[in-house]
């Protein structure tokens, strides 16, 4: 399996490896004092060896995160997959681990001369873009994201950040890569509820931005691979054109938030009480309600809600929104980053492939839209 059929992806100022990566890797990288590759335990388990070995790296350092007891993966390769537990980084995206990371740095000797390659998720990706982008008032990192919702999403963009007191992204900056790197291979060793994750912002892509795309994924039964390939070099290239218009989302860029008004506020509810949940999966329910906000706002028919809907069944269980978590998510959506006047803006469905964004919904909408997915998901 590879990307024999990929194309690179070059946007202003990076570019998006799919083929060749590791002659282009080398020479990304030749020119630093110092190379220090981040990861978390779950990508030193099951990508580091591979890393190594291709790109043929010889003098680095190496951080880890959770650097201690690893609580939420073991760190042996027995039971692996009863011990990986999908998003458990999540927990570790804060300033507390940001402040693990720079301490290695001055520990490791890091100056503005390293490079940084975040060998890992979102999270590491993320939170790794972040700490370089500041550390020393910045120095260069590479992503090399190693799950499918990194690669189809974070890898895009140039958004950095971590959660505080349990909100998500609240603190973070806009800063481009060096260069991306994406492997397949990495793909083989996730388990289906991660790659599950990643495929919700295929959806994404798909509903906002292209319906051809929304098609391909209507004829699959499940999330295979070998399927997955063409989709997410679609879904780059559809994530790059949005971005280069806008890369500091104040206009079109906003369409790519379908969902996640309602998902980060149902994601943060779980973080607060250490529940289990992955990015993908918050975001799935949330694009459900927001489509059902979609039909209020333009009166469109209960079969064109039902006929969507469907699909999203075909590929993500429903998850839990007990009392408790539908009052918080209420008070969540009033500290989403896209706010005006603490009121929450929404990106809607025109159609498939066609939104508004930077839209109120009527009053008592939303909760009608969270009733929607208890009652009838």
């Amino acid at each position: 399996m590879g990307f024999f059929d990929m194309k690179n992806i070059r946007l202003p100022n990076y570019s998006i490896y799919l083929d060749d990566h590791w002659n282009n890797l080398r020479e990304s990288i030749k020119d630093y004092s110092k190379i220090i590759i981040l990861m978390d335990v779950n990508s030193r388990i099951y990508c580091l060896d591979e890393f190594l070995m291709h790109s043929k790296i010889q003098n680095y350092e190496t951080i880890v995160i959770p650097d201690k007891d690893g609580n939420c993966s073991s760190d042996t390769r027995g039971d692996a997959e009863k011990n990986r537990i999908p998003n458990c980084m999540e927990q570790y995206k804060n300033l507390e681990t940001c402040q693990y990371i720079f301490d290695q740095f001055i520990k490791l000797g890091a100056d503005r001369h390293s490079l940084l390659i975040n060998l890992g998720g979102g999270v590491v990706c993320d939170m790794g873009g972040f700490c370089a982008a500041t550390f020393m008032r910045g120095f260069n990192f590479i992503h090399f994201p190693t799950t499918l919702l990194s690669q189809v999403d974070g890898s895009v963009g140039g958004k950095l950040g971590v959660n505080f007191k349990g909100y998500k992204n609240l603190v973070g900056v806009f800063k481009d890569p060096l260069d991306i790197f994406i492997f397949d291979k990495f793909l083989d060793s996730l388990p289906e509820r991660e790659l599950r994750s990643g495929f919700a912002e295929i959806i994404k892509h798909a509903m906002t931005l292209n319906y051809n795309l929304w098609e391909q994924i209507t004829d699959m039964d499940k999330i295979d691979i070998e399927l997955l390939l063409p989709l997410i070099e679609k879904s780059i290239v559809l994530k790059k054109q949005i971005v280069q218009t806008d890369p500091f989302e104040k206009g079109k860029r906003k369409i790519l938030n379908f969902g996640h008004t309602l998902g980060h506020a149902i994601e943060t509810a779980y973080l607060k009480r250490q529940m289990q949940i992955t990015h993908g999966e918050a975001v799935a329910a949330g694009m459900v309600m927001e489509c059902y906000l979609s039909m209020v706002y333009y009166n469109h028919p209960k079969e064109w809600l039902e006929k969507i809907v469907a699909e999203f069944r075909k590929f993500f269980p429903k998850i839990d929104l007990s009392d408790e978590i539908y009052k918080e998510v209420l008070e969540n959506i009033k500290l989403d980053k896209k706010n005006v006047g603490r009121e929450p803006m929404f990106i809607l469905l025109l159609e498939v492939g066609n939104v508004e964004y930077d839209l109120r919904v009527p009053e008592g909408a939303i909760e009608e839209a969270i009733n929607y997915y208890r009652s009838q998901y």
